[in-house]
């Protein structure tokens, strides 16, 4: 299995098509939005049935919202959201909660991104661009293996496949590059999370 999280920011069929395909292949899925204004709800547990999936709605509330929306997620079948780093100190905490820390484009994350990570605690990890493994590196070295690090702005978003894996990431989040041609996931093969096994 490939250390890759597949961005399913396509159409229903064709997301139940590829995950179909990648199952065996692939760490896990991320659905967000788009798939879940097509499919409803419901498409998370049955994406689920073929992968670890996460939830990207980049939650950003006051926490008895948050809380409650990732709790209907996480009742139907994914192993964890994906929540705002912004929010701190007011965001959930648990070990289904990743914590968005810096984008892949340009935002004023840039400026506290380093802030976040030093400061958050008890969640389950941080989302870090995949495009700028520099900051991946840095936020290794300040995390140890105390938290996951998963990384998107693979391929189209100009991050190469494995330079976030050598950098330190856990898991690289691809879409379209995979999307586009499934057989791309061998170019992961024989590389490893940089400190856990499922994302």
């Amino acid at each position: 299995m490939n250390p890759v999280i597949v961005a399913l920011d396509i159409s229903l069929l064709k997301a139940l098509d590829l995950v179909k395909m990648l199952r065996e292949k692939v760490a896990g899925f991320k659905i967000g939005w788009e798939l879940i204004f097509e499919g409803g709800i419901s498409i998370v547990s049955e994406i689920s049935r073929y992968g670890n999936v996460i939830v990207d709605l980049k939650v950003a509330d006051v926490p008895h919202i948050a809380n409650r929306v990732i709790n209907k997620v996480i009742e139907k079948g994914a192993c964890c959201a994906i929540v705002h780093g912004f929010l701190y100190p007011s965001l959930p905490r648990g070990e289904n909660i990743y914590v968005l820390a810096k984008m892949t484009a340009p935002t004023l994350y840039d400026e506290v991104w380093e802030r976040i990570i030093e400061n958050v605690g008890e969640i389950r990890g941080f989302v870090l661009p995949g495009n700028q493994p520099e900051f991946i590196s840095r936020a290794r070295k300040i995390l140890g293996c105390k938290y996951r690090i998963i990384s998107p702005g693979i391929g189209a978003q100009g991050g190469q496949p494995g330079n976030a894996l050598r950098a330190g990431a856990d898991f690289e989040i691809v879409g379209r590059y995979v999307v586009e041609n499934p057989d791309r996931v061998a170019e992961w093969t024989g590389l490893r999370p940089a400190c856990f096994n499922t994302p």
